[in-house]
């Protein structure tokens, strides 16, 4: 393979509206590359899924954006009866902000996490409406970049999503969310809510069943990366980090079928050539209006065989992501989400062959 090249692309899928115009690692305005981040690293072990027996039937469909739409995300808020926590990087959703003030009008208890490390000025619109309108909502500590995207209902399911609630970003970006009902999932996520919005920044309360937290996620993705023997499948909005560059360059000097899509970014095109030049195959969607942007956050091991593993959720591949902002993936297998991983497959190559090869 020779260099990234980032010509237009001919076969990309189009769509109605223009990319998001947000990114996790970006001071304001935005932009969809990496300026870093100034919060200190992570000093604790990194956090791992439990051995614990998980609970059977644990997890909903994957809602892939935009595919879905948003109602079925609308349609989980609704549903909420006693309580609702939601934890999010960037709120500016009107819809999404109505269902949560009405979701408050008729008794349910809702609590909003959002970040203000490097969001706080556009969340501001959305504190203010929901503080108006019975609402519990507070800013996390700006000293660490608040990037974890979860709504939780009734303490009985959560939705874990690399989705943001913005509007303008819905109809041209690739994200996903999956609801996840194992008992010991949620009750994770929802006590390491409890301490984040208490304004605590120490790590995860508990990795759960199938949870990977940031601070400290990357030996769980390079983890998945590292166990591979067939294949890999990676979405990301970036690929910042060198231990997932390496690591992804040595699956490929291996033998696995290495196979990367993104929307171009020169941020990234060193990382990228590495990656081919040992034998991955790398496709780009241009970052231009129109054309799918990859939001989604994945890597799929071994899809289609009984060692499928996936990770998917908030975190990008970046330093910053893994090890210093509160971040959330789930990780999925071929036991306990079968159908899971094949939806998440069967949009992956989609989405690979619809971007132009390097």
């Amino acid at each position: 393979m020779g260099a990234v090249a980032l010509a237009g692309c001919t076969t990309a899928p189009t769509v109605p509206a223009a990319a998001p115009t947000t990114s996790s690692t970006l001071a304001s305005p935005p932009a969809r590359s990496s300026a870093g981040v100034t919060t200190p690293p992570a000093t604790t072990p990194p956090s791992v899924p439990s051995s614990t027996t998980p609970t059977a039937g644990s997890f909903g469909p994957v809602i892939l954006e935009p595919d879905a739409g948003m109602t079925p995300v609308y349609d989980f808020m609704r549903g909420a009866t006693n309580a609702l926590t939601m934890t999010m990087y960037e709120l500016a959703d009107p819809t999404a902000e109505q269902i949560l003030a009405a979701d408050a009008a008729r008794g349910v208890r809702v609590r909003v996490l959002l970040d203000s490390a490097l969001e706080g000025g556009r969340n501001q619109p959305a504190r203010a409406y929901l503080a108006s309108h019975g609402v519990d909502v507070v800013l996390a500590p700006a000293s660490r970049i608040t990037h974890q995207k979860t709504i939780c209902t009734d303490g009985t399911a959560c939705l874990i999503m690399s989705l943001n609630l913005v509007t303008d970003d819905y109809a041209g970006t690739r994200d996903m969310a999956v609801e996840d009902s194992d008992r010991a999932d949620v009750g994770a996520i929802e006590s390491t809510f409890a301490a984040d919005f208490a304004g605590e920044t120490a790590p995860a309360t508990s990795s759960g069943d199938h949870l990977l937290w940031s601070p400290g996620s990357e030996p769980g993705i390079l983890g998945v990366i590292d166990d591979a023997r067939h294949s890999l499948a990676v979405e990301n909005e970036e690929m910042n980090s060198t231990a997932v560059t390496d690591a992804l360059v040595s699956a490929a000097r291996r033998g696995v079928d290495v196979e990367v899509c993104m929307t171009a970014d020169d941020s990234y095109t060193a990382a990228l050539n590495q990656i081919a030049a040992a034998g991955g195959h790398v496709h780009l969607y241009p970052d231009r209006d129109g054309v799918l942007y990859i939001h989604e956050k994945l890597v799929l091991a071994d899809s289609g065989t009984a060692a499928a593993t996936a990770a998917v959720g908030s975190i990008n591949f970046s330093t910053s992501s893994m090890d210093d902002n509160r971040e959330l993936d789930v990780v999925l297998n071929e036991k306990d989400a079968p159908g899971q991983l094949s939806t998440l497959g069967a949009a992956f190559a989609g989405d690979f062959a619809g971007a132009p090869s390097m």
